[in-house]
């Protein structure tokens, strides 16, 4: 609301009130209405003067504040010469009317001095407001130039990875390298294009996380190679922030498959159900005690991803799980949200 509009609300409103409750002495409301306008302007002037006090000395606490008290003080005298000088005489004539009647004095310095407090509460509330709206925006803003640093962030890993399995196929001149090709181009348009975005359906990230799996599993044997993948999507339209899913799988099959020489696996089971996402993310694992950075950046900047996006809603574990007489050694990510 234009801030001209909410004065003039304020100012009518005061004016009807005050008039109002002068009127209850006699029931004439119109000609209360008139003198309560008549005396708004000494009013008004202290409120505004006191306006511009608090703001020239702002810092200065003191001094303001005696500013506004001086500024009340002069806008009941002023409205006491209204009185004296015209509405007196002209509305009420058989009144008694001194000037320096300290105690009449006294009650045309409160009625500014209610006007400005009121005005000033009023202001200083509205200010506030503003200020949490402009708090509010600067902390979206800087979220989302955080995620957007953390995209970026991952975007190059994940495509150097890529180009480098590419390239790998390439120099032996596998019959395998132009599906891989188109594998990445889709990938590519993805990064390109989707990441920037604040969220998208989920249904596309899955379709990203298969294709990528794809890609993977034209890299290697099926001999070496197993992936098992179960994907349950009560909603494949919810919308997610991307990339949220896309960098645990590339974990799984960077740091596990990559890493092994026979028998690697992975296992990826990724649910929606009543907008609560969970994604169990499991691969095999040779190393049991591996450096802090062995898992690269991609968990770093998830765990940072869902601190933004997700505060308080969602849960992200990684764990070894040692070899034991009926299972192998692996690695686990488990992912929780709430959307």
């Amino acid at each position: 609301m234009p801030k001209l509009l909410l004065h003039l609300i304020f100012w009518l409103a005061y004016w009807l009130v005050y008039a109002y409750t002068y009127s209850r002495y006699d029931g004439n409301l119109p000609k209360y209405l008139l003198t309560e306008g008549l005396q708004m302007p000494a009013r008004m002037l202290a409120t505004y003067i006191s306006f511009w006090v608090l703001d020239r000395w702002s810092k200065h606490s003191w001094w303001a504040l005696s500013g506004v008290a001086m500024m009340v003080i002069l806008g009941g005298i002023f409205n006491r010469f209204l009185k004296f000088w015209y509405v007196v005489p002209e509305y009420f004539p058989d009144a008694t009317i001194h000037f320096w009647d300290l105690n009449r004095m006294a009650v045309d310095i409160f009625d500014c001095v209610l006007a400005t407090a009121v005005a000033i509460s009023a202001r200083l509330y509205f200010r506030h407001q503003a200020s949490l709206r402009r708090e509010a925006q600067l902390q979206r803003e800087k979220t989302e130039a955080e995620l957007l640093a953390l995209k970026n962030q991952l975007q190059p890993h994940f495509l150097f990875n890529t180009i480098n399995n590419l390239y790998a196929l390439a120099r032996i001149k596998s019959d395998k390298t132009a599906p891989v090709a188109l594998q990445l181009a889709n990938l590519l348009r993805f990064v390109l294009y989707e990441t920037g975005k604040a969220t998208i359906p989920i249904e596309q990230e899955v379709k990203i996380l298969k294709d990528y799996i794809a890609l993977e599993e034209l890299r290697f044997d099926s001999e070496r190679l197993t992936v098992d993948t179960k994907f349950d999507l009560d909603n494949p339209a919810q919308p997610i922030t991307p990339l949220l899913l896309l960098p645990l799988v590339e974990n799984a099959f960077k740091h596990g498959v990559s890493e092994d020489r026979s028998d690697a696996w992975v296992r990826i089971d990724v649910q929606l159900k009543a907008k609560k996402l969970t994604a169990h993310i499991e691969n095999s694992l040779q190393e049991l005690a591996p450096k802090e950075n062995h898992r690269g950046i991609g968990l770093a900047n998830i765990r940072r991803q869902l601190e933004l996006r997700y505060p308080s809603h969602s849960t992200l574990v990684a764990e070894i799980r040692p070899e034991t007489e009926n299972m192998p050694a692996s690695f686990r990510v488990m992912l929780t949200v709430s959307l």
